[in-house]
This record gives C-alpha cells, sequence and structure tokens, in this order.
C-alpha cells in the first residue's frame, strides 16, 4: 500500500471511529434515560403499594412544584396510557401495566447493550487495524 493510500485509509478509520464514538455515546444517553425512567416506575410502584385512604400525599403540579393534599378516593387512579391519553385504572391494574412498561423498558436496555457491544467491537478492531498500518508506516521509515 502507498504512503499516501495508507494516510488516507487511516483517516477514513478515524472518521469511522468518531462515528462509532459519537453513536455511543448517544446509546448511552438512551440507556441513562431508561435507568431513570427504570427508577421513577419502581417509586411509583413503591408508593402505589402505601397508598392508603384518607391518608395525605403530595401531589406534583409540574416544574417540580407540589401540593399536599388529602386522598378520597384510592380505587380510581389516572393513567397516562400514553399520547397524553388518561385511563382510569384501580392500583391492581395500575400495577400490572407498570409492569408491563418495566418489562418494555428493560428490552429496550438488552437491545441499546448489544449494540454498544457491537459498537465497541468495530472500535477495536479500528484501533488494531490503525496501530498495524501505524507501526508499519513507523517501521519503513
Amino acid at each position: 500500500m502507498e504512503d499516501e493510500e495508507k494516510r488516507e485509509y487511516i483517516q477514513n478509520l478515524a472518521v469511522e471511529a468518531e462515528t462509532y464514538q459519537k453513536r455511543g455515546q448517544e446509546l448511552q444517553n438512551q440507556m441513562q434515560s431508561l435507568q431513570m425512567a427504570e427508577m421513577e416506575m419502581q417509586k411509583t410502584i413503591e408508593a402505589l403499594k402505601n397508598l392508603k385512604e384518607n391518608g395525605t400525599a403530595l401531589f406534583s403540579l409540574g416544574s417540580g412544584v407540589f401540593v399536599s393534599g388529602e386522598l378520597k378516593n384510592t380505587n380510581k387512579i389516572l393513567v397516562n396510557i400514553g399520547s397524553n391519553v388518561l385511563v382510569e385504572k384501580d392500583i391492581d391494574s395500575t400495577l400490572k401495566f407498570i409492569g408491563e412498561r418495566e418489562k418494555e423498558v428493560d428490552e429496550a436496555k438488552k437491545e441499546l447493550l448489544k449494540a454498544m457491544q457491537v459498537i465497541s467491537g468495530r472500535l477495536r478492531e479500528i484501533d488494531v487495524e490503525a496501530r498495524k498500518l501505524i507501526g508499519r508506516e513507523k517501521g519503513e521509515r
């Protein structure tokens, strides 16, 4: 391989590696979002299990603002099932719904891990290939 071809090939490997690194970072960010959603679901499950009629709770008004209120009917809970559609459910149905969502999050995490492993493997291959080419180039001089 000619010097100019080697340099161009090494540059192409560097561009490919940078692309994979960016994609890997995106996947890492997605993984963190899924982990946060998973933690939120666990907190929600715990809160649902501890709900009591005529108890008190903090209700989120949004933007980090809460109000203390009294629980009057814990048999009917409004659940956002997607696209801001709210459905009334009882506690058991709500727990089941959250359990199904947890399974979906777990599957998504597994898929992300597989993709991250593929990217990591290809980055290792690029590194080995580039080191060989650079090593040959240094040895030739």
